[in-house]
């Protein structure tokens, strides 16, 4: 570990960050074809779907070819990105769903022919069986906006919007609910709780910038597919997002990002850490959390050492995300969202425990936890993928 601290050091003072007024980027050798972070300023942010390898009529295809697939998906994402009024080069977060985590290399490469070098957008993997058969990877992408004319989300597509806009302002990240029952069931009264706690939030649906469920098995996506038509049939179904987890109780676990800029009154607190009413604090997530104001941190998705056992492990992944918010101007007490995919339950009980050293008891980032195939990094039992902010007083 002091090995990699002294190498973020040295090459982190050696690259200053981009000359961008809304983005700045950060990166060492530690990870390759990624930033470690993508910091961006309070502005709004388009938030795609899920996007496969489809053409314009909707049909997939380029069965079995990986790199034709991955030309595709960047197409789709570029003119999605453009109904936004945004683009390519204004990505700061990719989210990529692989069939096999072998895939990781030929997709590094193929990100940097598209990304110029010192801009890389911030990246995180897993792998699993994707939301279509034939899909080797999906992805789902966000990037700044030049559309900032609204305070209200704004959702291109409808029906089931394929991007949608997060205006500039106040935002919660609602950590995964779940519901139990067979996975027409659990899927609804998972969406009915959540959308108590957008109501608790004095939120709506048309708050809703994106959903993202893990979903066991995602062979039945078509079963959550038509309870959220019927949910959202009176409005636009937010952009979705699929992941296969391997859990058996429940069958699907469910977050969500919204807007809040309905709030009223001044904040005096840069985030919240909020307990919405019937439900229990827990030192290690918080059910929901709130960015007032500031600029936020998109963390690459981070794996550890494996050569000193799982608690070293973690302990790596950490303390290289301290050194990384505190590069970016922040600290882990200014987390905000995290996502956990571990592959097995020791790494899950692991995480578990490791928590409460790190995270201010009282201000912990939302959170879901998914066990899955594989977190997208050889021999590694957990990736940790992270939101924060940049301080401010």
């Amino acid at each position: 570990m002091k090995r990699s601290i002294l190498i973020f050091l040295i090459i982190g003072n050696f690259s200053s960050f981009a000359q961008n007024p809304e983005i700045q980027y950060s990166q060492t050798s530690r990870q390759n074809g990624s930033s470690d972070a993508v910091i961006v300023k309070d502005v709004p942010l388009a938030h795609t779907a899920q996007i496969v390898s489809i053409d314009k009529g909707g049909k997939f295809i380029f069965k079995g070819d990986l790199q034709k697939q991955i030309g595709q998906i960047f197409s789709n994402i570029s003119k999605t990105l453009e109904i936004a009024d945004s683009g390519l080069g204004k990505v700061v977060k990719l989210n990529i769903y692989l069939k096999n985590s072998d895939f990781i290399t030929v997709v590094k490469t193929e990100i940097s022919k598209r990304f110029k070098p010192g801009k890389l957008p911030a990246v995180s993997y897993v792998t699993g069986n994707l939301s279509h058969p034939d899909a080797l990877i999906s992805i789902d992408a966000i990037a700044v906006s030049a559309n900032s004319s609204d305070k209200q989300v704004k959702y291109f597509h409808s029906g089931s919007a394929q991007v949608s806009i997060l205006p500039a302002g106040p935002v919660v990240y609602v950590s995964g609910q779940a519901a139990k029952g067979n996975l027409a069931e659990a899927t609804l009264n998972t969406l009915k709780q959540l959308e108590e706690t957008l109501k608790f939030l004095g939120l709506e649906k048309q708050d809703i910038v994106q959903i993202k469920s893990f979903i066991n098995p995602i062979s039945d996506l078509s079963i959550v597919q038509n309870v959220m038509e019927e949910f959202f049939k009176e409005g636009t179904i937010p952009p979705l997002v699929n992941v296969e987890w391997l859990s058996k109780d429940p069958l699907i676990e469910i977050e969500l990002i919204a807007s809040s800029t309905k709030r009223s009154g001044k904040a005096t607190e840069q985030i919240e850490f909020i307990t919405p009413e019937g439900m229990v604090h827990s030192p290690v997530y918080s059910k929901v959390t709130r960015i007032n104001y500031g600029s936020k941190v998109y963390v690459s998705g981070l794996y550890g050492n494996v050569q000193g056992g799982v608690k070293a492990e973690l302990s790596d992944v950490y303390n290289f995300l301290d050194l990384i918010m505190k590069k970016s101007g922040s600290d882990l007490r200014h987390l905000v969202k995290a996502t956990y995919y571990v592959s097995n339950d020791l790494h899950s009980a692991a995480l578990n425990e490791i928590r409460p050293k790190y995270y201010d008891p009282k201000r912990p980032p939302a959170a879901s936890k998914a066990l899955v195939k594989d977190v997208g990094s050889s021999n590694a039992g957990v990736g940790i993928d992270m939101i924060g902010v940049v301080i401010e007083k």
